[in-house]
């Protein structure tokens, strides 16, 4: 059973040669040990995010003239923290500095790490449902695109607002620069159907 807890956020930061990233740590959990737990995993998705945009196509071998990081924390509440990571960064002779997102969303009861699969009721078409509500949105918006979508994986990044589940790619990745992080909202109550009571998805759910 969900415990309703929130946590209390401090900031760390990473600050040398051009590059400033600023992120949370969680404090005052009941469970020390699940603190620190979730405190390590924040800290790697921060380091993952900076390995992966050093070998960005555009940039890879470039001296960093600039690298800039901010999060948001989306969800703090239920037992849940979501958090959005922003990163942009300005390769040395580069035409213009590219900007990555990355999250995690985890259990402040726990200190799991959800992936997408565990919002969801097992054995449900939710990458289908998914597939089908952002195929709508990429054509309602009339998003100019660079690539066809292809459809969601299992390993599909996302955070989670108080309303919705937000599915997001990287700029490039379907879309062009100009477009910059193309993010589609999907609200819990489209997907109820689909949800899993036991996850995420319900807790942050208002009936």
């Amino acid at each position: 059973m969900n415990n309703g807890i929130s946590a209390r956020i401090v900031e760390k930061t990473i600050q040398q040669n051009g590059i400033k990233i600023v992120y949370p740590q969680v404090t005052g959990l009941p469970d020390q040990e699940v603190q620190e737990q979730i405190n390590r995993a924040i800290e790697q998705t921060v380091y993952t995010l900076m390995a992966e945009q050093r070998v960005w196509p555009d940039s890879a071998g470039l001296k960093i003239e600039e690298m800039i990081g901010t999060y948001e924390i989306e969800v703090n509440k239920n037992g849940i923290l979501s958090i959005r990571f922003e990163n942009y960064m300005y390769p040395e002779h580069a035409a213009h500095g590219t900007t990555m997102v990355k999250s995690i969303t985890v259990d402040l009861n726990t200190g799991k790490v959800y992936t997408l699969r565990d919002l969801f009721r097992p054995g449900t078409d939710y990458i289908i449902v998914l597939n089908k509500l952002i195929s709508q949105q990429f054509k309602e918006q009339d998003i100019p695109m660079i690539n066809e979508f292809n459809g969601i994986t299992i390993q599909q990044e996302f955070y989670l607002t108080p309303t919705d589940l937000v599915i997001y790619f990287q700029a490039y990745e379907y879309t062009p620069g100009s477009v910059g992080i193309p993010e589609f909202k999907i609200p819990y109550r489209t997907i109820i159907n689909y949800i899993n009571q036991e996850g995420p998805g319900a807790w942050l759910l208002t009936y």
